[in-house]
């Protein structure tokens, strides 16, 4: 019991220290911008905008993908992914979306260029003022809570996780304890199991994100997963350092201070027994 506490508490702290840090996760997922998954959907909906724009169906299905693919454009969509997440994670009652023109404005000179290599003729003023003119995108509604960050759901379900797994881990322990005829040792034992237990969460974490992405970052989902699992792994292994620290304390006391047997003489004074 006290073993399976420990593991709810560990996962619940390193996954609120994720969802938490939305910089970070930001980060973590800007990968996902080459993803087929990301690139396609912002495909689809930059072709729909050139439409409105009085671009042909057909010339601004292949022109939105031209552009998309332009290496140039690659940051930009990696900018969109973070102020996509950086969205998710307001808190405003106004709802929360991510201004794309602002964006995309500065990159107008390589977006003119991927739409005259699809064979749209069109210059840089024109794509400036087709920019200028594209809608927001609604990450979240006024009525939806953040997605990610401290106010989310998500973050508070893995803090009452952590909480939960806290005072599971203080009854396990203090029932183990009142069993135990060695106290002090049985306290040096749950030190020691916590102490391992985080510290081979923090190893599974580094370990898991090689295993993950074994390539360096080839393919963008497995790089994102792999950041992911290595992202606050340093949290289990501070956590799981200070356990072991408080271990060796432990042990280091009780070495240098042995029970003795009590009586009193009649005089009043102790006598000292071997223990």
């Amino acid at each position: 019991m006290f073993g399976l506490a420990s593991t709810v508490l560990l996962v619940g702290i390193w996954g609120r220290a994720v969802v938490v840090d939305t910089n970070e996760l930001a980060d973590t997922l800007s990968p996902l911008a080459a993803g087929d998954m990301v690139s396609d959907r912002l495909a689809t909906w930059l072709e729909a905008e050139l439409v409105e724009a009085g671009v042909d169906g057909v010339g601004a299905s292949v022109a939105a993908d031209q552009v998309l693919a332009h290496p140039s454009v690659g940051p930009v969509l990696e900018q969109l992914v973070a102020e996509g997440v950086e969205a998710a994670a307001s808190a405003a009652p106004t709802g929360a979306s991510v201004d794309v023109a602002a964006i995309l404005l500065p990159a107008s000179g390589q977006i003119t260029t991927g739409l005259n290599e699809a064979g749209v003729p069109v210059g840089t003023e024109q794509v400036e003022a087709a920019l200028s003119q594209l809608d927001p995108l609604i990450v979240r509604d006024p009525s939806d809570r953040p997605f990610v960050g401290a106010s989310s759901p998500l973050a508070a379900n893995l803090g009452t996780a952590a909480m939960l797994g806290a005072l599971l881990m203080l009854f396990s322990g203090t029932a183990y304890l009142a069993m135990s005829r060695d106290r002090m040792r049985a306290f040096r034992a749950l030190l020691t199991r916590f102490a391992l237990g985080a510290l081979s969460f923090a190893v599974l974490l580094r370990l898991g994100s090689w295993l993950v992405d074994p390539e360096g970052g080839k393919a963008p989902f497995r790089e994102s997963f792999a950041l992911l699992a290595n992202s606050k792994w340093l949290v289990p292994l501070t956590i799981g350092l200070v356990a072991m620290a408080a271990a060796v304390i432990a042990r280091v006391f009780r070495r240098r201070i042995r029970p003795e047997a009590m009586s009193r003489s009649e005089d009043g004074r102790p006598i000292r027994q071997e223990a």
